[in-house]
């Protein structure tokens, strides 16, 4: 059996009971760090067998080794240096020609730290994780471009090296006023959240220079959000009672009749709430 283990995005006592038994009774460990991996298994009295280091360029000829220790009845788990593998993070050609080898694979689940921001988010709508962006401006740019009008967050991950250059491309394309919620080295000593709109979070980022260190992870709100912020909660109430019978433009009269409001931004809140 293959297993993929979560392991803790800081605070080390952030693993399941279940994957201490499994990563202690493992033959094989695959890990992107052994120096990272052996701090955790140290910090849980772990004496592993044997430490493989897995990481984007070697994947493919350690999945050809896994492959013949499965055949020989081995257990094997996968970590990454923080987080789920296959999450932004090597695993997902691992698994693929696991399975294309007839082997079962099996998730030990944990930390993750796109999960781990959206929990605290405030947010209730769809969400889509992308991970990092690309690293050029214009790519940048061409990727955000898409969600310009979205009624869906959407969950980025970004190095230190690069947040400024990510901000500043947010705000360039998603406008100032768009709402983010940021999260930097989470569930360690320095965790920092921040839910602001996308200037105002820039500016706190580029002001303080311990903000451009650790690890990000981005989430940007959906225009729905935005667009609720700035309707009462007699407004929404009322249009999403009436959207259920009525077409939108016959919706916002009625709404505006009795609650009041500009119509055009209640048109629009319904608009995108169907998309």
């Amino acid at each position: 059996m293959l297993y993929i283990c979560a392991t803790p995005i800081g605070n080390l006592k952030d693993i399941t009971l279940r994957a201490l038994d499994v990563l202690s009774s493992a033959d094989v460990v695959l890990c992107e760090d052994t120096r990272t991996s052996k701090q955790l298994f140290n910090a849980h009295g772990i004496r592993y067998k044997k430490l493989v280091p897995i990481h984007e360029h070697n994947e493919n000829s350690v999945a050809t080794s896994v492959i013949e220790w499965l055949k020989e009845g081995l257990t094997v788990v996968q970590i990454s240096d923080a987080g789920t593998p296959g999450v932004s993070d090597p695993g997902a050609r691992l698994c693929s020609r696991v399975y294309d080898a007839g082997f079962s694979i099996s998730p030990l689940p944990g930390a993750c730290a796109y999960i781990s921001l959206l929990s605290v988010s405030g947010l209730n709508c769809k969400t889509l994780f992308y991970g990092f962006l690309p690293n050029t401006k214009v790519q940048r740019i061409k990727t955000l471009s898409q969600w310009v009008k979205t009624n869906f967050a959407i969950c980025i991950y970004e190095a230190p090296h690069r947040i400024v250059d990510c901000m500043t491309d947010i705000v360039e394309c998603l406008g100032d006023s768009r709402e983010i919620i940021m999260g930097r080295e989470l569930t360690k000593q320095f965790e920092t959240i921040k839910k602001l709109p996308a200037g105002e979070l820039l500016e706190f980022i580029v002001n303080d220079n311990n903000q451009q260190r650790g690890e990000f992870v981005l989430i940007i709100s959906p225009i729905i959000e935005q667009q609720a912020n700035d309707l009462s909660i007699e407004q929404i109430n009322a249009l999403n009672i009436l959207k259920e019978h009525l077409p939108p433009k016959k919706a916002v009269q009625i709404a505006n009749k009795i609650v009041g409001g500009d119509k055009d931004l209640m048109y629009s809140y319904l608009i995108t709430q169907k998309v």
